[in-house]
């Protein structure tokens, strides 16, 4: 259904303008390639960062995607207290086992 207004472009004539339906852009990245990759890549423990380096994409890109589609990371964890996080040393994902823990026990390990 379309449906037609007046602009007044000035005093003396007036426009009428259809207004259409609005048409999206198409989409830049062809997801249906790249989430086969998105969760191997997550399957083997990579962080979201590693991943979109690795598939050559915008961190915020992928990040917006995966929230958009409600997809979690492959990390499972056990308790309640614990907490997903990547290792602010080699940016590998890991499961914290408390909220104050930033480095993952490999860099816990090499830095004590």
């Amino acid at each position: 259904m379309f449906f037609t207004h007046c602009v007044y472009e000035n005093a003396h004539s007036i426009t009428h303008v259809s207004s259409t339906p609005r048409r999206t852009r198409p989409p830049r990245l062809d997801w249906s390639t790249i989430a086969p990759s998105v969760t191997q890549l997550h399957q083997q423990g990579c962080s979201t960062r590693e991943t979109a380096r690795k598939l050559g994409l915008n961190i915020k890109t992928l990040e917006a995607h995966l929230r958009r589609h409600r997809i979690r990371h492959a990390i499972p964890m056990d308790r309640p207290d614990q907490v997903r996080r990547n290792c602010l040393n080699c940016e590998s994902a890991f499961v914290a086992d408390g909220r104050f823990l930033r480095l993952c026990p490999e860099c816990r390990a090499m830095f004590s």
